[in-house]
């Protein structure tokens, strides 16, 4: 990152430097790579996980998770691949009225939930894939963008988001912390943030639109007419 951030001399290296305001800005640094993290589900860090089911409807997600980095799932993308469903989640009480009502278990969509961090699904077979999205933690990788984490690590880590946004949020945060006037960096960084939040990923058109397929129908590519 650009030395605009740091009001003295740009330090040699950043891990390991005991100089309270390096490990103060460190730790603001991680302050706003996490918030951002929390607060959308940016595409960078979406992940899909698939697992297969033993018949016991109970996975710890620690075991589903296998990697370590689940922060949260991605609404509706739970899917049971095998018998081509949707899986249905419910809540407690519904969940209630299928284990303890005279609802049979048995049938062709699975209903699940989550409880003490498992994931409990009824009815429930084995050797069934299981898909779910979600976001992952990990918003650092090491210096070849490969390896995830979420904590710096090395000064050649690299972060996911644009560099340009944790400075603005770096910048804002140091100067809140010190008393300083920090109000229009505060808005450099949200506007920043929205004008991100709404164009790095593609969007459906609300409403009329022209659509490709009035004009060009969806054909086989032989024995049309035949």
């Amino acid at each position: 990152m650009s030395n605009e951030t740091l009001l003295g001399e740009e330090p040699v290296i950043v891990i390991g430097n005991d100089d309270k305001y390096v490990k103060k800005s460190l730790a603001l640094l991680s302050k706003v790579g996490k918030k951002l993290a929390a607060m959308h589900d940016w595409q960078a860090l979406q992940r899909e996980q698939t697992f297969t089911t033993d018949g016991t409807g109970t996975y710890t997600r620690a075991a589903v998770f296998a990697d370590g980095d689940f922060m949260r799932y991605i609404n509706d993308t739970d899917w049971d691949r095998t018998n081509y469903r949707k899986m249905g989640l419910v809540t407690p009480q519904e969940w209630q009225v299928l284990k303890s009502s005279v609802v049979t278990n048995v049938g062709i969509t699975r209903y699940y939930k989550e409880q003490g961090n498992s994931i409990l699904i009824t009815p429930d077979e084995s050797g069934s894939t299981i898909v779910f999205n979600y976001i992952s933690d990990q918003w650092i990788t090491e210096s070849t963008g490969v390896t995830g984490q979420s904590t710096f690590q090395a000064d050649t880590d690299l972060v996911l988001f644009p560099e340009f946004l944790m400075e603005l949020g770096l910048k804002y945060e140091l100067k809140a912390g010190d008393g300083l006037p920090s109000a229009i960096d505060l808005k450099e960084f949200e506007d920043a943030r929205e004008d991100l939040l709404a164009s790095e990923t593609p969007s459906r058109i609300i409403g009329p639109k022209y659509s490709n397929n009035t004009r060009n129908p969806n054909l086989p590519d032989t024995g049309v007419g035949q």
